[in-house]
């Protein structure tokens, strides 16, 4: 078929051009898109682009898992962190019969109040930062296979300057006529730049991912297993500092130790897993390993790079928690409530 065409001959060009990003760390634009910000894919690890569940807000991974069935469903998510640092998330799907089903979503990040000072050191007036992202979704089903695609319009400002793109995620899905099994592959934030920062050199957040999803027929668990950043084999934090006499590079986790060919493979690798106990109540937990070995403090590991979460469904709303641990002491918490507003119009008629 032509979409699936497509979507080959994209990700084929996708591995092609590994060479044109550099490592990982605070070197790309926009990184608040890698951020999880609802509770499901915080639960299930961070990331995710196949678990196929009817929640609204994974469209913000993939865009082929809208579906027809989330007509009216909107849900609201809040995440904060530390130091006033707050996300918070609204996402919205509506059927437009011959149109098709769509969702409209914006997310926005803020960064708290800083004290200004001068060249001089000298106080001058205090300035907020933030970040924000509008999308709009489409997709369509063929058969087993459902294809969609969303269009953002994304911004940083700080302190009244402003850097603004456009971007757009490509996204497919199979669907197991049969089997509770979904494979998901995204080719996420295609696009550029509409203004810039002056000393603006990054590139944009592009991403490649690839997972699937799998619940046994007589087992209340859902598995998931997601591989992101498909475009580049090692990402291992590049520190110059440990460049030896004859310019050789070194790649090197928190405590200076080269990697490992297992740390190599498996920061590509996030596993999720969802408890079923029963129609309304799931539990969640995940692992990501490029989390736990990019974020844990030296001679520390903890839980950093776990994950854990729960889901709760009422006849009107649902509503899910979920824990993300960066590293030793360092949490985050992630809140989502839904619900579908067709339900309100249809008591009210």
């Amino acid at each position: 078929m032509i979409w699936q065409k497509v979507i080959a001959s994209l990700f084929i060009f996708c591995l092609t051009i590994a060479a044109a990003f550099g490592q990982i760390g605070g070197l790309r634009a926009f990184e608040f898109l890698e951020i999880p910000n609802h509770a499901r894919v915080a639960g299930l690890g961070t990331v995710n682009v196949s678990s196929n569940a009817g929640d609204v807000n994974m469209v913000w991974q993939n865009p082929a898992l809208l579906d027809s069935g989330m007509d009216g469903n909107i849900s609201f998510s809040l995440n904060p962190y530390y130091a006033d640092i707050y996300n918070s998330k609204i996402t919205y799907a509506q059927d437009f019969e011959k149109l098709g089903i769509f969702s409209f979503g914006l997310s926005y990040f803020h960064y708290g109040q800083f004290e200004g000072f001068d060249n001089t050191g000298s106080t001058t007036e205090d300035f907020s930062a933030s970040d924000y992202a509008i999308q709009i979704s489409h997709s369509r089903e063929d058969g087993v296979f459902r294809y969609g695609a969303s269009l953002k319009f994304v911004g940083n400002q700080i302190s009244g300057f402003n850097q603004t793109a456009v971007l757009t995620d490509l996204g497919g899905v199979f669907v197991h006529p049969d089997k509770t099994l979904s494979l998901g592959l995204v080719i996420k934030n295609l696009g550029f730049f509409t203004s810039k920062f002056a000393a603006e050199d990054r590139d944009l957040p592009f991403d490649v991912q690839l997972g699937g999803t799998y619940k046994p027929e007589f087992m209340p668990f859902r598995f998931s297993l997601t591989l992101n950043r498909l475009y580049q084999y090692d990402l291992s934090y590049f520190d110059e500092s440990l460049l030896s006499n004859d310019d050789n590079v070194v790649f090197t986790d928190v405590n200076n130790n080269p990697p490992t060919t297992f740390d190599k493979i498996f920061h590509h690798f996030t596993i999720g897993t969802e408890v079923i106990l029963g129609k309304n109540v799931n539990l969640r937990a995940g692992y990501n390993h490029l989390l736990r070995q990019s974020l844990r403090a030296e001679q520390v590991g903890g839980a950093g790079g776990f994950t854990f979460g729960v889901y709760f469904q009422t006849k009107k709303f649902n509503l899910a928690y979920s824990n993300a641990i960066y590293q030793a002491g360092g949490f985050a918490h992630f809140i989502t409530l839904g619900s579908n507003l067709k339900e309100f119009v249809k008591k009210k008629s």
